[in-house]
């Protein structure tokens, strides 16, 4: 048997020679709390011979006979991806998720008919699946797709270089993407869930689509769809309970839904703890998640933007996560050759899914305004380097005007959608089946008190608001209040200076400078306190530490 070279690509894209178990091992990031949790949340034990078997088998009908390379890609959160280069130079791509990237089966089956309902009826790029399997009973012992090697490079290659892809080639492929958007927009769905093939879901709902889209009954028969597959509805203790995942028949079932699962988890299996932003002695109790959660169901019509034209309502596909390096293009054509990463897609209501793409950099609130940007008037006397930042500003801000102006020609739907976004109508839904778990329950209740504060804006014919929070529940919040901004603090700092993420997650080769670096913050966080108990609480709040459920 011919000796196969195992290898992993590194930060800088040189690629090393690793032992096998470093297949297995997440080794890109180390994280700088919860780090035994968060990278045993990530290995990955599979039958390694048996996915080069599985490999080899599909390339052999271009020839190969044996796979020579097994190259672990660079790791993301939630997968594990590796080339399987075949002694006929001939590549294999495969994808085998994490336990926290979704409910077992689920995840994969639902990817793998998504990206084959958007490449077959959509004519959406995705890379041509070869293989799967949604079941880990197989002989690689875990779920996997093998894949064709994406064509062309990662957009995020050369966005950011000005002189290597100029403005017009730039605004070409955004033409390409707002195409895309077209596609997705234009094709609606009368329920909310997650699309699997009709033989590996029979109790899936049919499909019904409505908009423009046409295809026949054969095809479309092939699909139907299931339930969410968004890791809300299965994280944790949930993933084994009996909770209405959809599909869900509009949006005030699928809003009320996320909130009815979440009050039905935390009344199985919440507990008291002690919330240190709130208070040093006073557990918190599942009983007022549960209270708040009731506040939420009544505020959910407020949720709910108001009928239009466009149909903001009606569930449209939409990629979770279209950042710089998921889309792939050719630099010789310029031509978009393939849109990666869709795991986890849902059908959901347009007016939850909408949104500028990841890759365009631009300020929150959108604005509307279309004018093509100017350079300051004191351009001329700035330094060079002032001048190389005004420039790039301009640069990014011409190219998000013209993605809105080739939206509002084209995307219509999307448009409007952009138009009448509004982040307090939508931030509760967002944060809901987080709260609890992620002790954020303060901004869930921040985002119930501005909806109180605007019912009548947005419920102008349904009577006075239904939901008030009284002094004692304002009286906590104030106090939360000023500590999480002290936290927010900390985090914001870290975020600008060093791009530390709040999950604390680092690449592996800035792990001790970045303890050292907290180290230092720590103490001078500590050192602003008045006395020993504000030390006591700063001690405590300090956000980057391991927590009890580690």
């Amino acid at each position: 048997m011919s000796t196969i070279d195992i290898r992993a690509v590194r930060e800088d894209g040189t690629v090393e020679d690793i032992p096998e178990e470093d297949l297995y091992r997440h080794t890109r990031h180390r994280w700088l709390y919860n780090e035994a949790r968060n990278l045993s949340q990530r290995y990955l034990k599979f039958n390694l011979q048996g996915l080069i078997q599985v490999a080899v088998e599909e390339a052999s009908r271009e020839g190969a006979q044996h796979c020579t390379e097994v190259l672990k890609c660079k790791e993301g959160m939630n997968n594990r991806a590796y080339l399987f280069k075949m002694d006929n130079d001939s590549v294999v791509f495969a994808k085998l998720p994490n336990s926290i990237a979704g409910p077992p089966f689920y995840t994969t089956a639902s990817e793998v008919a998504t990206r084959t309902f958007l490449a077959e009826v959509l004519d959406i790029p995705t890379p041509r699946i070869l293989a799967w399997s949604a079941q880990k009973a197989n002989p690689v012992g875990a779920e996997y797709i093998l894949e064709e090697r994406a064509s062309g490079q990662p957009l995020g290659a050369l966005w950011q270089d000005w002189n290597k892809l100029p403005l017009v080639n730039r605004f070409g492929i955004i033409r390409q993407l707002v195409n895309m958007e077209r596609k997705l927009a234009e094709t609606t769905f009368q329920h909310c869930g997650s699309i699997y093939f009709k033989e590996d879901f029979p109790q899936g709902d049919d499909m019904k689509l409505s908009g423009t889209c046409t295809i026949s009954p054969s095809t479309l028969g092939r699909y139907a769809l299931g339930p969410m597959v968004g890791i809300d509805f299965w994280q944790g203790p949930k993933a084994s309970m009996d909770l209405d995942r959809g599909p869900f028949n509009g949006p005030l079932e699928f809003l009320k839904g996320k909130a009815v699962s979440e009050m039905k988890f935390i009344q199985a299996h919440g507990r008291p703890w002690l919330n240190i932003a709130r208070s040093l002695t006073e557990l918190e109790r599942p009983e007022e998640m549960v209270e708040l959660l009731t506040k939420y169901l009544q505020l959910v019509p407020a949720m709910i933007p108001p009928s239009t034209t466009d149909d903001l309502h009606s569930s449209t596909l939409w990629h979770p996560d279209l950042h710089l390096d998921n889309l792939l293009f050719d630099n010789r054509t310029m031509k978009v050759t393939s849109v990666i990463d869709w795991q986890s897609t849902t059908a959901a209501p347009f007016f939850l899914q909408c949104g500028v793409p990841k890759l365009l950099v631009h300020p929150e609130p959108l604005s509307f305004d279309l004018t093509i940007p100017k350079r300051p008037e004191n351009y001329m006397d700035l330094t060079q380097e002032e001048k190389e930042e005004a420039d790039y500003r301009r640069g990014n801000e011409h190219l998000l005007k013209y993605y809105l102006r080739i939206t509002k020609r084209d995307n219509p739907r999307h448009w409007t959608a952009l138009q009448l976004h509004n982040e307090i109508r939508v931030q509760p839904a967002r944060l809901v089946q987080h709260a609890w778990e992620q002790n954020i329950i303060f901004f869930l209740k921040v985002a119930l008190m501005k909806i109180v504060n605007r019912w009548e804006h947005f419920c102008p014919d349904a009577g006075p608001c239904p939901v008030n929070f009284n002094e004692v529940e304002q009286g906590t919040f104030d106090f939360e209040a000023e500590n999480r901004e002290a936290i927010g603090s900390v985090l914001s700092l870290l975020q600008e200076k060093y791009g530390l993420h709040p999950e604390g997650n680092v690449v592996s080769a800035r792990y001790d400078e970045m303890q050292m670096e907290l180290m230092r913050l720590k103490t001078g966080f500590l050192s602003g306190a008045a006395d020993e108990d504000e030390r006591l609480l700063a001690d405590k709040l300090w956000p980057y530490q391991d927590t009890m459920e580690s």
